[in-house]
């Protein structure tokens, strides 16, 4: 019995009338199963690098997308300019601000000018409080003016666009613009002075 289970085991197909019989491919991967902390490792690993790569990438992206905006806003580029500056509405507002002369867009020039002068005047009693009267005259001065252009802006906005196309936060929009020097504001004023929009 022994001697006809050998000879089975040791059998090995031969071709018969020269037909060659295919071999059955091997079963498995031919390769062992990794370590299950180990494959945890290598995705974690994976992730961390994705994760940085595409940080790095958005971080990359946005600076661009940045300078090519602050570039737009100092050439007058709309088409690349943020949006809160985009639109003829927009622009109406900047240009009439841009074409008054204001007390306000030198009020910060006048700030400093004022905390400099007091350094040296802080000894001298009525001079120094002459100082702060006429400073705070300055202040109260612009901001009766920034008021009544606020109102103004508005009537000639409304009379060529009409009350609904205000845009949402124009009057905060204006106010920083006139309070900026002239040279200092982005976008870079289109208009002279006295040359409003129609």
């Amino acid at each position: 019995m022994a001697d006809k289970k050998n000879t089975e085991d040791s059998t090995v197909d031969v071709p018969q009338d020269g037909v060659e019989v295919a071999e059955t491919p091997a079963t498995g991967k031919g390769r062992p199963t990794p370590k299950r902390k180990d494959q945890e490792a290598a995705n974690r690993r994976s992730v961390m690098d994705d994760g940085k790569a595409d940080v790095k990438a958005r971080k990359a992206k946005e600076r661009a997308l940045r300078d090519r905006e602050y570039q737009a806003l100092r050439a007058g580029d709309e088409a690349n300019m943020p949006y809160e500056h985009r639109g003829p509405e927009r622009r109406f507002l900047r240009d009439w601000v841009d074409a008054r002369w204001s007390i306000g867009e030198f009020l910060l020039p006048l700030a400093l000018a004022f905390v400099l002068a007091s350094l040296f005047t802080a000894q001298m009693g009525p001079i120094g409080g002459l100082l702060v009267l006429v400073f705070y005259g300055i202040v109260l001065i612009a901001a009766v003016e920034t008021f009544i252009m606020v109102r103004r802006v508005k009537k000639h906005f409304i009379a060529k666009f009409g009350q609904e196309r205000l845009p949402r936060g124009w009057s905060f929009y204006v106010i920083s613009r006139a309070l900026n020097l002239r040279r200092f504001r982005l976008p870079k004023p289109k208009v002279s002075r006295g040359e409003f929009p129609v």
